[in-house]
């Protein structure tokens, strides 16, 4: 059940927690709301009532918890490590790899995890002497902010997978 203000309630009793988080056990609703009223607040009902059990009602600015729910939220979600993927060729060019080692350092840095793909299509299989040279120069350009988590060569592929130190 989500948490809703209280205009009209199909119960006359509620345990409360007040505006001054003072629980009382047993209050009337008409005056929790007088209550609510009074501090210039909302009285937001968190469990329905059961058989012979009475509702929990807060007195608190509905909109500002609402608000602070879905921060804590999004802050939950962006603690998850994203996987960034950067792919190379062997016939990259010094320019070109300067820039994608300083993309690399920056996912490194922000705490993400990095899967570098060698890739060698057609002409370039008898160039995997230099792929493992420019994977070479990528472990040494990252060393200072990342470490490899594993290196992995299949047929078409040099994997390398960096992680945050």
């Amino acid at each position: 059940m989500d948490p809703y203000v209280i205009n009209y309630a199909r119960f006359t009793e509620t345990r409360l927690i007040d505006s001054n988080n003072t629980f009382h056990q047993k209050v009337y609703i008409r005056r929790a709301k007088d209550m609510a009223r009074e501090a210039n607040l909302d009285l937001v009902c968190f469990s329905e009532p059961a058989i012979n059990e009475l509702a929990l009602c807060k007195i608190v600015d509905f909109g500002k918890w609402k608000y602070q729910q879905e921060k804590a939220k999004k802050k939950e979600h962006s603690n998850k490590v994203a996987t960034k993927e950067i792919q190379f060729t062997p016939v990259i060019g010094d320019h070109d790899l300067d820039h994608k080692v300083k993309q690399i350092i920056g996912f490194l840095k922000d705490g993400d995890e990095v899967v570098v793909n060698m890739r060698f299509r057609g002409i370039h299989h008898r160039l995997v002497g230099e792929g493992e040279r420019i994977i070479g120069i990528i472990m040494e350009k990252t060393k200072d902010v990342g470490k490899e988590a594993y290196k992995k060569k299949t047929g078409d592929n040099i994997y390398l997978r960096l992680v945050k130190l």
